[in-house]
């Protein structure tokens, strides 16, 4: 790597007035740059402020100031002209650089000879390389990004395209590709143009998340943002004349492959249906390493970006999954809807692709938005050009259509005061639990086959044909996976549930035993079967209390003589519990082996021996001194440091007495170790006889 080191890095920045920013990014370069590694290039786009006399009295910049206003691209090539390095920074003027900056992206840039350009991530820039970031002056900044510069090979992602506030790249690539488009003048897209003409000549764009700086962020179009909405949109029709792509080709959906349930070494194929420029086909190449790659995309252009990495087809969908027809996919992502003229038949399609234990996952806009029902009204047709779904439709295209076990999540952006008030109207001429589905713009599905061979173990074992060989099998699957198949494809789910818990119990198998019958229970709560086995399972399992709630539930008539044993033998030692409770309270009212008491007070505490209630119970139907006993236990709690255990019997002492100085005492002293001096005030101030001891402790608060 020394000779990545000693590489010159010709750093070329823009200006156009903003002179304080330019003065900030320049002393950060300074600060935090190696000097010999890099030299400043600064082109003057013929700046109104002072910024042009202060660049003429910098020693350490080469200084290029134009008579005019000539754009970002154009003057850029002017600093790549007369650049002297064998790399090529394009840096905004609103940046802050940090510590370790530079010479992490070049090694990111020269790790291997295929990488043409790299960029950092920052706090505000477009196209996911802005992360989250919690500091909140130029300090924490910078101590934020001390600990987050440490370079790993391990954060540098393949990427799309990088964005132009901070972009390294290797001189011979600009050589080989040439200078930015100008026709991009004044800015906007040159980036994005820039990207694709790297990547075009067969190199790498890498995004270095081991690298972090600051972003003020479009310093210079703030003061115009109409004009600058404009300027993105007619530049964006550029880009899409010169390539056929436009920003959305670009997009990764990221909320897509969060739901890829793999595990990150795993070997999985991936098919995505709608892939784009591939973006998110590449980003699910950096997370899972060994997948293979696949992809339906019916706009040419976009579908040559992804081939470059991926195997992707730009027929029509249904001719496209044809040709796949041999290969089966772990993942399958539905992006674009659109072409699709038969939905039963490319589901049809689509399941045959499906490994047994593989997932689709897709994202549709939702047809019940509130904003579309607007738009229909306003006499506007926003389903033209989009599909959309209601979620009635998702259920029935993947469900009655297609036999596939699907969820739906819901994903809602923020509405204005206007929609929030035409929902609640919505919801009062249709239904009221609409509401949902009004503010809804997007659904996110994940669907998988049904395993038939589950299915088929179950049903098997409800014949009581080869019942161990079945349960046996049946221990490769986890108990949600058996659950869900039971609710989905089971009528007499409640009795298949308990089947299988009766089973696995009588041949030791506990693990999912509670699991099978809670779900019964969650099912049907008065099912005497139900109650009955819980009752039996628990009790086996010394969950006495537990399962005497349960077998308490049923009718007379079905209590047999075994529960009525359970009854009797739980009935009774509760009966033994609470003497011996009371027994300890009673002592401890006497102050009888007073300290040993009070420690086994503790431990019944510290182990729910007794819970809360119990020993509230016993102490207002078993003491005399009532408020006396309250107070043994809250101060035993809390100097045993049982802080949840402290206030609910002190409070009862005071509820019973507000003028026992016993309880005002303890009150104040606690609230007052606890720093809640006004509170604790109120009750020392109460107390009628004020000895030293409380005249003291007011004090020390007060204090």
């Amino acid at each position: 790597m020394d000779e990545v080191d000693i590489l010159l890095t010709s750093i070329i920045i823009l200006t156009y007035n903003n002179l304080e920013y330019t003065k900030q990014c320049l002393e950060s370069i300074r600060k935090y740059t190696d000097r010999d590694t890099y030299e400043l290039i600064i082109i003057d786009n013929n700046s109104v402020d002072d910024t042009k006399e202060w660049l003429l009295k910098q020693d350490d910049i080469r200084v290029i100031i134009n008579k005019e206003n000539l754009g970002f691209p154009r003057g850029c090539n002017q600093g790549i002209e007369i650049a002297k390095g064998e790399n090529i920074l394009l840096l905004n003027n609103d940046v802050i650089v940090t510590e370790n900056w530079l010479s992490n992206m070049v090694n990111s840039l020269y790790s291997e000879d295929r990488i043409g350009a790299v960029g950092p991530v920052t706090n505000s820039a477009a196209y996911y390389t802005a992360i989250p970031v919690e500091y909140s002056n130029l300090n924490e900044m910078h101590n934020f990004a001390q600990d987050f510069n440490k370079s790993d090979s391990e954060k540098w992602e393949e990427r799309l395209k990088l964005i132009g506030y901070c972009m390294l790249i290797k001189r011979d690539v600009v050589d080989k590709i040439g200078l930015l488009d100008e026709r991009f003048t004044p800015g906007n897209f040159e980036d994005d143009d820039y990207s694709v003409r790297i990547r075009q000549a067969g190199y790498k764009l890498l995004l270095c998340k081991d690298t972090f700086i600051h972003h003020y962020g479009s310093v210079s179009w703030k003061e115009n943002i109409s004009g600058y909405g404009e300027l993105l949109s007619e530049n964006e029709k550029k880009f899409m004349e010169k390539w056929g792509t436009n920003s959305h080709s670009y997009i990764i959906h990221n909320d897509l492959i969060d739901e890829i349930p793999f595990k990150k070494d795993d070997y999985i194929n991936v098919l995505h249906i709608g892939c784009e420029a591939g973006g998110t086909l590449l980003k699910i190449k950096d997370t899972y390493k060994k997948s293979s790659l696949y992809g339906i995309e019916k706009n040419k252009s976009a579908a040559t970006e992804a081939e470059r990495f991926a195997n992707v087809l730009h027929y029509p969908v249904e001719k496209a999954i044809n040709e796949y027809k041999e290969n089966r996919f772990d993942v399958i992502l539905i992006t674009d809807w659109s072409n699709i003229t038969n939905l039963q038949i490319f589901m049809s399609a689509i399941k045959n692709l499906l490994k047994q234990d593989g997932i689709i996952l897709s994202s549709i806009n939702n047809a019940n938005h509130v904003s579309l029902i607007n738009s229909l009204m306003l006499g506007k047709n926003p389903f033209l050009e989009n599909r959309y779904m209601s979620l009635q439709d998702i259920n029935r295209v993947f469900k009655e259509e297609s036999g596939l076990k699907h969820s739906v999540k819901n994903v809602k952006n923020n509405l204005d005061e206007n929609e929030k008030k035409i929902v609640e109207l919505y919801c009062s001429l249709t239904e009221k639990n609409m509401n949902n589905q009004y503010e809804t713009y997007k659904y996110i599905i994940m669907a998988q086959n049904f395993n038939e061979y589950l299915e088929n173990n179950i049903m098997n074992i409800k014949n009581e044909f080869e019942v161990e060989k079945n349960l046996q099998e049946l221990e490769q699957y986890s108990e949600e996976e058996i659950i869900d198949c039971i609710l989905d494809r089971f009528e007499d789910r409640v009795q298949v549930l308990q089947m299988l818990a009766i089973l696995d119990f009588s041949r030791n198998k506990h693990d999912n035993v509670l699991t099978y019958l809670h779900k019964a229970f969650e099912l049907d709560n008065n099912n005497s079967d139900t109650l009955y086995n819980l009752g039996i399972v628990l009790y086996s399992y010394n969950e006495k209390e537990i399962a005497k709630k349960y077998l308490d539930r049923l009718d007379e008539v079905e209590k047999d003589e075994e529960v009525k044993k359970i009854l009797a033998e739980v009935k009774f030692e509760e009966e033994q519990k609470k003497r011996k409770l009371v027994y300890l309270l009673r002592r401890l009212e006497h102050e009888i082996d007073f300290e040993d008491s009070r420690n086994e007070l503790v431990q019944c505490i510290s182990y729910e021996v007794y819970s809360e209630q119990e020993i509230m119970e016993a102490i207002l139907n078993s003491t005399i001194d009532k408020e006396k006993v309250l107070n043994i236990v809250g101060i035993n709690a809390f100097e045993n440091g049982l802080n949840d255990s402290i206030f609910p019997f002190l409070n009862k002492a005071y509820e019973l007495n507000s003028n026992n100085d016993d309880t005002l005492f303890n009150l104040g002293y606690i609230l007052a170790e606890l720093g809640e001096n006004v509170p604790a005030l109120s009750f020392l101030n109460k107390i009628a006889v004020q000895d030293k001891d409380v005249i003291d402790m007011i004090q020390k608060v007060k204090g």
